[in-house]
C-alpha cells in the first residue's frame, strides 16, 4: 500500500512541479506536499528520504503508519540494514524530523532546529483540519442512545471489535442488551479453552450458557468462580455432572441470572446434574435474593411415568421462591397436594407471577379450584400438553368469566360441554387463544369467528391445530372472513381445510388482510403444501400472496400449478407487504 501511494506521488509530485515553478524541492517540497496529502486527504504515506549533503536518512510517515513501525521496531532494523548492505552505509544516520509549523522558532544558532532523536513523529494528522473536510455531524457526537441502535444491528463478531476502538464506544458496546446473543463459544467445552476464555475480558459480557453434557471435563468449584460474578441472561442446566461443585455455588449461579431452565433427562436421580441438596439449595435463595425473572423445571425421561420430583422440599420454601418469579413454568414435575396450596395461598396474597405454565401434569394432581383466587393476578396460564377433565375446564372457564385478565391462554381437553355463550364471552377477553388438540364444536367455533368478524373481540392470535373436524364443518365464507381478521390463524395440518374454506380463505386474503403469514407467528405453513390450494384461482392467489409479510415457498411436493407459481412470480416488485419469502 506505501509502495502504491508513493509511486502514486512521485507521478503527481512531477506534473505539479512541471506545471509551477516556484514549488520547492528536495526533502522541504517533499515534506510540504506530503503533509498536505496525510491531512487533508487522511492518505497513508511511509517513505525515507536520503539527504545527499548530510547524509542524513529522514522517515516520513503519518502517525498510524510511524506507530506501526515504533511498535515492531523496524525502524532499528532498516538503520541496522542501510549501515550494513554497502560500505556508504555506514555513513549514515537514521533521523525522525518533526516540523512545527506554527510554533517555528525563528532565531539562529541554537539547536531545537536539530534533527530530533529516532523514531519520533515526523508529524501528527491534524484533527482539526481533518474535521474541516468531513461532516460535521461525525460519529463521536453522536447521544449514546444512537450509538446503542447502531451497535444493536451488528453483529457479536463486530461489537467484539467496537469495544476496542475507544473507551466512550467500549462503555456503550458493553451494555447487556447489545450481547443478548453472545453464547459460551463452542472450543470453551474443552478445558484449556474454557479456563483461557475466562482469564479475558470478553467473559463479562457472557450472556447465554448451556452447562449440558457437551463439556470434557467434569466442573468443580474452581470451574465455577469463573461463572459466579456473570449477569446472565439466560442458563440452562441440563445432562451434565456438577456433583463435584458445591450447593452454594450451584444456587448462586441460578439465581444470578434472569431465566433459567433446569432439564431432568434420566429416571435415575443418580444420572441427572441436581441432587436433592442442590435443589433444595435453589429454592432457598430464590426465596430470599434472586435476580431470576423467569424459571422452567422439565423432565424429558424416556420413561413416560418419571416425573421431576418436587415432593421433598418443604412448602413454605417452595411458595415463597415460586412467588419471587414474573414466570413459571412446571412441566413434568411432581408436587404433593400440600405443596400446590401452598404455592396458591402465597401467590393468591403477595406475588410478582404473571405467567403460570402447568405442562404435561397429571390432571388428578391438580385442583383448579385452588386457582381461583389467583387468576386475577394472570397475564399467560398454559395447560400444554395437560388434558383436563370435563369438570375441570368448565369450572375454569366460569372462574375466568367472573375475573379476567389474561392476555394469552391454551386450554387442552373436551370443550363441547361448555356452554357457547360462556365460552365465547371467555375467550373473545384474550388476544392470544390456543386450543390446539382440544375438541371444539362448530357451533362454538361459529360464534367466536362472528365475534371476530363483528370486531367484538380481543382475539388477535387464534391456534386451533388438530381441532380438525370442528374447524372443518365452519361455514367457509364466515371462517374466511375471520381468518383474515387476526393477525394469525393457525388452522392445523396441510389437509385441515376443505376445499371450499381453502378457496374462499384466499379470495378474502386477496381483498385485504391483517395476517402476517400462515400458521402462527414464527413457525410459518408453506403455501404450497396445503392439500387444495391448487385449485385456487392463480391471481387471486397471487395478490393473496402480496399482502401478506411473510411467505414459505417450497418447491418440493407442490401443489401448486406452473400458473400459480408464474402468477406469483409476476407480482415480484409491484406494491404490496411482501417483506420475507
Amino acid at each position: 500500500q506505501a509502495y502504491n501511494c508513493l509511486i502514486h506521488f512521485y507521478k503527481r509530485s512531477k506534473k505539479s512541479m512541471e506545471m509551477n515553478s516556484n514549488i520547492l524541492f528536495g526533502y522541504e517540497g517533499l515534506r510540504i506536499q506530503v503533509q498536505t496529502m496525510i491531512e487533508t486527504k487522511q492518505t497513508p504515506f511511509l517513505s525515507m528520504h536520503l539527504d545527499q549533503e548530510t547524509k542524513r536518512v529522514y522517515v516520513m510517515a503519518d502517525s498510524e503508519s510511524i506507530k506501526k513501525l515504533r511498535e515492531s521496531n523496524a525502524l532499528i532494523e532498516i538503520e541496522q540494514i542501510l549501515k550494513t548492505s554497502f560500505e556508504e552505509g555506514k555513513k549514515l544516520n537514521l533521523y525522525d524530523q518533526k516540523y512545527e509549523a506554527k510554533s517555528a522558532c525563528t532565531r539562529s544558532l541554537h539547536s531545537c532546529h536539530d534533527p530530533k532523536h529516532r523514531h519520533e513523529l515526523s508529524w501528527e494528522k491534524d484533527p482539526h483540519g481533518w474535521h474541516k473536510h468531513q461532516n460535521p455531524t461525525v460519529i463521536e457526537k453522536l447521544p449514546t442512545e444512537i450509538l446503542q441502535r447502531i451497535f444493536g444491528s451488528l453483529e457479536l463478531s463486530d461489537l467484539k471489535s467496537v469495544i476496542l476502538v475507544s473507551k466512550q464506544w467500549n462503555a456503550v458496546a458493553s451494555k447487556p442488551a447489545l450481547w443478548k446473543e453472545f453464547d459460551l463459544p463452542a472450543k470453551c467445552c474443552e478445558k484449556d479453552n474454557y479456563v483461557k476464555f475466562f482469564e479475558g475480558s470478553l467473559s463479562s459480557n457472557l450472556q447465554n450458557l448451556a452447562l449440558t453434557d457437551n463439556f470434557d471435563f467434569q466442573f468443580d468449584d474452581l470451574h465455577f468462580e469463573s461463572l459466579l460474578h456473570l449477569e446472565l441472561s439466560f442458563l440452562e442446566v441440563g445432562n451434565i455432572d456438577l456433583s463435584n461443585v458445591s450447593d452454594e455455588y450451584v444456587a448462586k449461579l441460578v439465581n444470578n441470572c434472569k431465566e433459567c431452565v433446569i432439564e431432568q433427562w434420566s429416571a435415575n436421580d443418580s444420572d441427572n446434574s441436581l441432587d436433592q441438596k442442590k435443589i433444595e439449595s435453589i429454592f432457598s435463595q430464590m426465596g430470599s435474593k434472586t435476580r431470576l425473572e423467569s424459571f422452567e423445571l422439565s423432565s424429558y425421561s424416556s420413561n413416560n411415568g418419571n416425573k421431576f420430583d418436587l415432593s421433598f422440599v418443604p412448602s413454605n420454601i417452595l411458595a415463597t421462591a415460586f412467588n419471587n418469579l414474573e414466570s413459571l413454568k412446571l412441566q413434568s414435575v411432581n408436587l404433593e397436594t400440600s405443596q400446590w396450596k401452598a404455592i396458591f395461598d402465597t401467590m393468591s396474597v403477595n406475588s410478582k407471577v404473571k405467567h403460570l405454565y402447568l405442562e404435561f401434569l397429571d390432571p388428578a394432581t391438580v385442583d383448579v379450584k385452588m386457582l381461583d383466587s389467583v387468576l386475577c393476578n394472570l397475564t399467560g396460564l398454559n395447560f400444554n400438553g395437560t388434558m383436563l377433565k370435563v369438570e375441570q375446564l368448565r369450572h375454569l372457564v366460569e372462574s375466568l368469566d367472573k375475573s379476567c385478565n389474561l392476555q394469552t391462554l391454551r386450554l387442552e381437553g373436551d370443550l363441547t360441554n361448555i356452554p357457547t355463550k360462556l365460552l365465547t364471552r371467555v375467550l373473545n377477553q384474550i388476544e392470544d387463544v390456543n386450543l390446539s388438540y382440544s375438541v371444539i364444536d362448530a357451533d362454538q367455533l361459529t360464534e367466536i369467528f362472528k365475534l371476530i368478524i363483528d370486531g367484538a373481540t380481543n382475539i388477535k392470535w387464534l391456534n386451533l391445530y388438530d381441532v380438525r373436524e370442528g374447524v372443518k364443518d365452519v361455514d367457509p365464507k364466515v371462517l374466511a372472513m375471520a381468518a383474515n381478521k387476526l393477525q394469525s390463524f393457525h388452522f392445523g395440518n396441510s389437509s385441515d381445510l376443505s376445499e371450499d374454506q381453502t378457496v374462499e380463505m384466499f379470495k378474502e386474503m386477496s381483498k385485504g388482510t391483517n395476517l402476517k403469514c400462515l400458521g402462527p407467528l414464527g413457525d410459518v405453513l408453506a403455501v404450497n403444501r396445503l392439500e387444495h390450494i391448487g385449485t385456487v384461482d392463480p391471481e387471486t392467489l397471487a395478490r393473496a400472496i402480496h399482502n401478506l409479510e411473510t411467505v414459505w415457498l417450497d418447491f418440493e411436493s407442490s401443489s401448486l400449478t406452473s400458473a400459480q407459481f408464474t402468477a406469483i412470480f409476476k407480482r415480484f416488485g409491484m406494491q404490496g407487504k411482501l417483506q420475507i419469502i
